[in-house]
């Protein structure tokens, strides 16, 4: 399987996630502590952008999305959302609670206060998501 990971970091990936110490994973390849450290940092950092990058593309492909800006109170952004979903004819598998509920727990937010803008919004599988604001987006909002 293609893979952004090089063979070695995947297999101190996999000895890791067994439970070994970095100088153990070291002696069992022949290596420094130091090498092993630094494959697994870059593998983590590949890891990590990959991810973004995954989330770049649902964003794209979402169904329906809000830019949500800092300082709006949180309790204000499930209207626009459901309003936005009205208008493309998307329906919102969420309440306002719920969303509410996902927002403080998974968005920037801090005492009903949005901390640093976002865009919120539902997945091709109708799933809420986080993400940051791509470029380009902002007009229609």
């Amino acid at each position: 399987m293609k893979s952004f990971l090089t063979e070695q970091q995947v297999r101190i990936l996999k000895l890791r996630a067994k439970g070994m110490k970095q100088s153990e994973i070291a002696e069992l390849l022949g290596t420094s502590r130091a090498n092993v450290s630094i494959l697994e940092r870059r593998a983590r950092e590949k890891i990590e952008r990959a991810k973004n990058t995954l989330l770049i593309w649902e964003q794209i492909n979402s169904k329906v999305s809000v830019e949500v800006h800092a300082g709006e109170d949180v309790f204000d952004v499930p209207e626009r959302l459901f309003s936005k979903a009205d208008e493309l004819g998307v329906k919102v598998p969420y309440s306002t609670a719920e969303v509410v509920a996902f927002l403080v727990e998974h968005a920037p937010v801090e005492e009903r206060l949005v901390k640093r803008d976002f865009v919120l919004f539902l997945d091709t599988k109708g799933r809420l998501r986080v993400g940051d604001c791509l470029p380009g987006e902002g007009e229609g909002d």
